[in-house]
């Protein structure tokens, strides 16, 4: 479903943009990426922060889909948009995960060689950045930083090794919030994903993550991720040490998987900067843009 906004009746200039809206500009139901983004993973080492990075589209779909991020010897990653995250699989249940002018946004990270390390020369705990810039909208757009989730996947067969085989894993997925009000945490348990087992343990931490976004109410938007590297450590091992031949460079087991997922959505007029395509020059395009407003709801 798609609107086209004209306004027959406007000041010159607003009728002018109108025409560039009217002539280039449909607004789908939900929010969709244009062309690339670029991806940039940094890690601390003791020689300095190691950085790798790469230009991304939003055609992801799954490990396939993952190609190496620059020169890392062990990342690659891709992008998605609606077809792959956690918040996909409640939607199948529950569809106002995803509201219907709103986007799931994914940047998944895999492993090449589930047996090597991710992060070669990372220093003791060294912090880890995802950082995405750069992601275009033909309208603007605003990330929901309470939707933000950082999802860590481990290898069943791994995790089953760092513990005695009668006490094995009970989940080999975890998940990191960036808000204790995590939008739709009933839905999430309701399908399996957000658990409270074990006891006291569970598979989930609210409110542990901070996400930095910029752009919110332009077409161009960022988001970064810094965390330490302890939390891609499973919330379920304790004491125990990962054994070799396991990756454990700092005593745990390392995931072999982890995404960054979020929620766009359209942007409201409230929310809608006056430089909505953030070139730092108020012209027609804004103007166009704006018109949306001045044209009642969409």
């Amino acid at each position: 479903m798609t609107r086209t906004i004209c306004s027959r009746k406007s000041p010159a200039l607003l009728a002018v943009a109108a025409m560039v809206l009217c002539a280039t500009s449909a607004w789908s139901a939900q929010p969709m990426p244009l062309g690339s983004s670029t991806t940039t993973f940094s890690y601390e080492t003791a020689a300095g922060v190691v950085s790798f990075s790469g230009p991304r589209t939003f055609d992801g779909t799954a490990i396939g889909s993952a190609t190496i991020l620059g020169a890392a010897e062990n990342i690659q990653t891709f992008n998605s948009v609606n077809t792959f995250g956690r918040r996909t699989v409640v939607s199948n249940a529950h569809p106002e995960a995803i509201g219907p002018d709103e986007s799931l946004i994914a940047h998944a990270f895999f492993k090449i060689d589930v047996g090597a390390e991710y992060f070669p020369g990372l220093i003791t705990n060294g912090n880890l950045t995802i950082a995405v810039d750069d992601i275009t909208f033909p309208e603007p757009v605003t990330i929901d930083a309470s939707t933000v989730m950082l999802h860590v996947l481990f290898n069943i067969e791994q995790a089953d090794m760092i513990l005695p085989i009668e006490e094995p894993y009970l989940n080999t997925h975890n998940h990191h919030t960036a808000s204790v009000v995590f939008r739709d945490i009933d839905a999430f348990k309701n399908v399996g994903i957000l658990l409270d087992t074990p006891v006291g343990i569970g598979d989930h931490v609210l409110g542990d993550i901070v996400p930095v976004v910029t752009g919110n109410g332009t077409t161009n938007l960022s988001i970064s991720l810094t965390f330490p590297y302890d939390k891609l450590k499973h919330l379920e091992q304790a004491a125990q040490t990962a054994p070799a031949p396991l990756p454990a460079p700092q005593g745990f087991l390392e995931p072999f998987h982890y995404h960054l997922e979020y929620i766009v959505a359209k942007a409201s007029c409230a929310e809608t900067v006056i430089d909505s395509d953030g070139d730092n020059d108020i012209d027609l395009s804004d103007y166009a843009t704006f018109q949306r407003c001045l044209s009642g709801p969409q």
